[in-house]
């Protein structure tokens, strides 16, 4: 019973101090475009959205992932972590999303297929 308790205790006292090291890729971020909300097609009506990050969710416009962080790791100026990204509702599917921070510049990499970056932190976030 001690050891169980000691073992709860320790968990439950690392995952903050994790989930505070994350707090780096929290927040807004987008291409100028997409900060703005621009019309992605000249007098469209469909506009550019950011992607917006916070503990537990990803969402870019009307698509939203629940996010399952893994380690974060620091290599020289950079900062890169992952997540499993399950997005959708009704069909939901599952991403393997990579996360690195270098210079202010945010890089998503979708499947190690689809990158989305570099994306700056949108004005006033």
């Amino acid at each position: 019973m001690r050891l169980s308790f000691l073992i709860a205790v320790i968990v439950l006292t690392a995952l903050p101090a994790a989930a505070d090291d994350r707090a780096v890729f929290y927040g807004t971020w987008g291409t100028p475009g997409q900060c703005a909300r621009t019309s992605i097609m000249e007098g469209g009506t469909v506009m550019a959205e950011p992607f917006m990050i916070n503990s537990g969710w990803l969402r870019h416009g009307q698509i939203w992932c629940r996010l399952d962080w893994g380690p974060l790791e620091t290599r020289e100026n950079d900062v890169v972590t992952g997540a499993q990204a399950l997005c959708g509702e009704d069909a939901v599917r599952s991403y393997l999303l990579g996360l690195t921070l270098s210079d202010e510049n945010l890089t998503l990499r979708w499947d190690f297929t689809l990158t989305n970056g570099p994306l700056k932190r949108c004005p006033g976030q």
